[in-house]
């Protein structure tokens, strides 16, 4: 690891938007969408260890434990959105899928930048949230930041897995048992790492839990049969999905949703197999939530 962290390279200046000021504003455009590119690039040359995350999240999620996103400033907050927009979208207990970030709740909205700095905050954070067997994910473009690094070693202490998002090749991975390195290079506004880097961190982070969920019998097919219907766009969603898998009219759908007590997968079954509520819900129980598997059920 640089003993600089100006050597980084997300810290070093962009030859490619050289003069960026002068340009015009189609110009800008042009040049800062060219640079995006890098970041779907770098999350492709990091399929392999993605896959070990995501097998290691559906490890941790099926046994009961936690997956922990944590990091610092826009680290952070993509961790933390991560982590919220799974409980809508796979049904899952906010509980069981969290996210960490320096400086607590209050770092979402205004930057708290010196809380990055404190290894003993992340390693507390870890100690009140993580136990052995949960998947602690650290996020760090930087791959130096004190607040993770002092997380993940508290986590492996706890016997917690870890992984490191990183954009720094050379950042200290001894903490971490998968090691997912993101060659963003460097930024089109140096050192603003909001940019390609938190894009292709948001890109990773989106792979791990759709592909650890997706283990996990929260899908039929790439359909969200998990969703829960909190607010009328997502009754809509369940709606269409119901009527699309179970082959029935929007009208049949919704009444079997109400039915179902607002679980698609459910009222899916239910229609599909002509049974009652809790004979559907047990089936889906002895699938393990798996909607394939109930349906495939003689």
């Amino acid at each position: 690891m640089p003993k600089d962290r100006y050597a980084i390279a997300t810290e070093q200046p962009n030859p490619h938007t050289r003069g960026l000021d002068r340009l015009s504003a189609l110009q800008i455009a042009r040049k800062i969408n060219a640079e995006d590119f890098n970041a779907a690039r770098a999350v492709k040359k990091a399929s392999k260890p993605l896959a070990q995350a995501i097998r290691t999240a559906t490890q941790a999620f099926m046994g009961g434990h936690k997956i922990i996103f944590m990091g610092a400033g826009t680290s952070g907050r993509l961790g933390v959105l991560e982590a919220a927009e799974c409980v809508p979208t796979f049904g899952v207990k906010p509980t069981q899928i969290i996210g960490l970030i320096a400086g607590g709740k209050n770092a979402m909205f205004r930057a708290k930048e010196g809380a990055e700095d404190n290894a003993a905050l992340g390693a507390q954070d870890i100690r009140q949230q993580a136990r052995a067997h949960d998947f602690v994910i650290g996020l760090t473009a930087s791959g130096i930041t004190p607040y993770v690094l002092g997380g993940l070693e508290a986590a492996r202490q706890l016997g917690a897995r870890t992984a490191l998002i990183t954009c720094n090749e050379q950042a200290d991975f001894s903490h971490a048992d998968i090691a997912l390195f993101l060659p963003t290079g460097p930024e089109a506004l140096c050192g603003s790492t909001r940019m390609k880097a938190g894009t292709a961190t948001k890109m990773a982070l989106n792979i791990i839990s759709t592909g650890a969920m997706a283990l996990c019998g929260k899908m039929y097919g790439n359909l969200m049969v998990d969703v829960k219907p909190t607010n009328k766009k997502l009754v809509a969603r369940a709606t269409r999905l119901i009527a699309q898998i179970a082959g029935v009219d929007p009208q049949t759908a919704g009444q079997y949703l109400a039915q179902s007590g607002n679980q698609v997968k459910v009222a899916i079954v239910m229609l599909k197999k002509q049974l009652d509520r809790p004979h559907a819900a047990r089936l889906l129980k002895k699938a393990n939530g798996f909607l394939a598997e109930a349906l495939d059920e003689n």
